[in-house]
């Protein structure tokens, strides 16, 4: 003959009440846990915009320090005296060749 009909059972006053709280009550906990969440998370922002904030700041004083050391030091150039030596290429014929003191030098 098939399967009976299914017979609705009339529940109970207040169980009917209880399932009417229970989704907006967990609604409501859900959202305040998110938002509790969401301002520890600006708090944490805040705090670390203002700790990168002194950290530039720092870094700017280094850089400021560095460069009045390094702009206030002298030049040291080199004073020495440059020396040029020539050389020359000699014809097969000839095998000495006279440098500035007139002394002759063999190849």
């Amino acid at each position: 003959m098939g399967a009976p009909p299914f017979i609705p059972m009339r529940e109970n006053t207040s169980i009917q009440t209880i399932k009417v709280w229970i989704f907006p009550t967990l609604l409501s906990i859900l959202a305040m846990m998110i938002w509790n969440d969401v301002n520890e998370i600006k708090a944490d922002v805040k705090a670390l915009m203002a700790q990168s904030n002194i950290d530039k700041t720092r870094i700017d004083n280094l850089e400021r320090i560095i460069y009045k050391k390094t702009a206030s030091l002298p030049i040291n150039k080199p004073n020495k005296e440059l020396v040029f030596e020539s050389f020359a290429i000699l014809p097969s014929n000839r095998k000495t060749i006279k440098n500035e003191k007139n002394e002759e030098i063999l190849f």
